[in-house]
């Protein structure tokens, strides 16, 4: 990761994800009429059961372990001739991308050959961000100022990322708690690309002086401006979504019995906030 491509790419994952689990949210809450209707259309229906999540995140996982050990040259040797550790920051990545792996791989056990599995779906993805955030966390020892602290404010984004994944096994159907996830994955993804700017592409091709206090403390409020900046994306990606659905005539309906035997089909919009009685939910989110 010592590039920045090395960061960028899992940055773009991480923005990727977050986007795509608000999507899910929004198709949810407006098109199902928060899980309580089911996909139409043969081809969504199908879409709507296959791993595509899990199949993803466990590629992502193994490319990422390939690539780092392979790219520039291989990097195999764990412990050379003299004894000493050889590679060891391309190992702590491994170590990342083999936990991000196994999470993937439950989470497609759990929508396959496996149901079982889905109520360990959080704690496997909350475990897969603490080792994230763990080697991140010991990753720059003995580095310049200015480097430790992206790093650490990098780790702030993680630890968010662990307690919301982790409370979601005792709340699965808490929309806020969701929705706060995927906004702390949107951040860990942009305050990537921030590290891997400031580190090894600066926009005005010259270095940042990494002892200066000024530059941390600009650090620390860019930080603020990511958080902020990704909440708007959050609600302009909720509002565009719920607008195209709505255009297209995928709005959520409800039946409700009438006195006459008869049902009534009462049309909703779902507000982003509600805590309404939560139903079936998409593949992002454990079901009873």
């Amino acid at each position: 990761m010592g590039t920045w491509p090395g960061h960028a790419l899992p940055g773009a994952f991480f923005i990727l994800y977050a986007i795509w689990w608000m999507v899910q949210f929004t198709y949810e809450k407006v098109a199902l009429d928060n899980g309580r209707l089911q996909p139409s259309g043969r081809i969504l229906r199908r879409l709507h059961r296959w791993p595509i999540e899990g199949a993803t995140i466990l590629a992502a996982g193994i490319i990422g372990f390939i690539a780092e050990m392979m790219y520039p040259i291989p990097k195999w040797t764990l412990i050379g001739a003299d004894g000493q550790f050889k590679h060891p920051a391309e190992w702590q990545h491994c170590t990342m991308y083999t936990f991000f792996s196994v999470y993937g791989l439950v989470v497609t056990l759990s929508k396959t050959c496996l149901p079982q599995a889905e109520r360990y779906t959080k704690i496997f993805g909350s475990l897969a961000f603490f080792i994230e955030g763990m080697l991140f966390y010991f990753h720059t020892h003995g580095r310049a100022d200015l480097d430790i602290h992206l790093h650490f404010l990098l780790v702030i984004a993680i630890a968010f990322c662990v307690i919301l994944t982790l409370a979601e096994v005792w709340c699965p159907k808490d929309d806020r708690i969701r929705v706060m996830r995927y906004t702390a994955t949107l951040l860990q993804g942009t305050w990537f690309f921030m590290v891997g700017t400031v580190l090894y592409w600066p926009p005005s091709g010259k270095e940042w002086d990494e002892e200066d206090h000024l530059n941390v403390m600009f650090i620390t409020v860019a930080f603020a401006w990511h958080l902020l900046f990704d909440i708007i994306i959050m609600v302009v990606v909720y509002g565009v979504i719920r607008s195209l659905l709505h255009l297209m005539g995928c709005a959520g309906v409800r039946y409700r019995p009438m006195n006459n035997g008869a049902e009534e089909i009462e049309f909703e919009s779902t507000k982003l906030m509600d805590n309404g009685k939560p139903g079936h939910v998409g593949s992002d989110v454990e079901s009873d």
